[in-house]
């Protein structure tokens, strides 16, 4: 009898104890359920955010230019004999095929050049370096390319590339003269330079090499690594890109 009544006393006093245990407040109840609530929130803001990283992966993708990688590139600057602008010290190196009758390339100096030049040519980031590759269908685009080399051998090339491509409409042997004349070219060894057979096989070369590449439209642009003047890894980006295609090729390369 004494044992069973201690634990009857036992289970009461347990009893009493659990019921004597005091009851959360309402504010404690209310903090609580907010704490809930916050990590609920954080969950779902966690859920979101991802979406939202797949959604603009998704839309990166769909309209990043395709490219195409091609084996490395030997001598990039043809002995320093080709038109270029930038560092020679620079890590990523652009190489474009050009014609200047094309308006396509014409779209992208007028548009992407400027840009691309002082965001990465000018702190010697980038070195850009040119080749022709003047089409057939275009009458004017091989004599234009003439023209711009005979300027490159009196140090022009560029200022005389800006007039040709400003002028596309009306190239000839009159803008040619003109041009030069406008930048004080000296007229005779101009002239000359025109009529060189040696200009026209080296501009030929230039296409030919393109078309070794794959080259198969303008403008055309090479970007890759720099290495002992190789340009390692490169990828094959074709048309008038905007500055924003080129953007993920070069900070790739640069992180690289």
């Amino acid at each position: 009898m004494y044992k069973y009544g201690s634990v009857i006393s036992l289970l009461l006093t347990c009893a009493a104890l659990v019921a004597c245990q005091p009851k959360p407040s309402d504010d404690q109840q209310q903090l609580q359920m907010l704490r809930q609530d916050v990590k609920n929130l954080q969950i779902q803001l966690k859920q979101v955010a991802k979406q939202v990283d797949e959604i603009h992966q998704i839309a990166t993708d769909s309209t990043r230019p395709k490219t195409k990688t091609l084996p490395t590139l030997k001598d990039l600057d043809l002995g320093g004999t080709l038109p270029s602008l930038g560092s020679k010290d620079a890590k990523v190196a652009i190489l474009e095929f050009s014609d200047f009758q094309c308006p396509y390339c014409k779209r992208f100096m007028d548009t992407s050049f400027s840009k691309l030049k002082s965001e990465f040519i000018d702190n010697g980031k980038v070195l850009y370096v040119v080749r022709n590759y003047p089409l057939s269908f275009h009458s004017k685009a091989e004599g234009a390319a003439i023209a711009a080399e005979c300027a490159k051998a009196q140090q022009q090339y560029w200022p005389m590339r800006e007039r040709l491509f400003a002028n596309v409409k009306t190239l000839g042997d009159e803008l040619y003269a003109s041009a030069a004349e406008q930048l004080k070219l000296n007229m005779d060894t101009f002239k000359k330079c025109l009529a060189d057979p040696a200009i026209k096989t080296q501009v030929a070369a230039d296409l030919a090499y393109g078309q070794q590449l794959g080259i198969n439209g303008t403008p055309s642009f090479v970007i890759g690594k720099v290495k002992d003047n190789q340009l390692i890894e490169p990828e094959l980006l074709v048309g008038a890109q905007p500055i924003e295609a080129f953007l993920p090729l070069i900070s790739k390369k640069l992180a690289d």
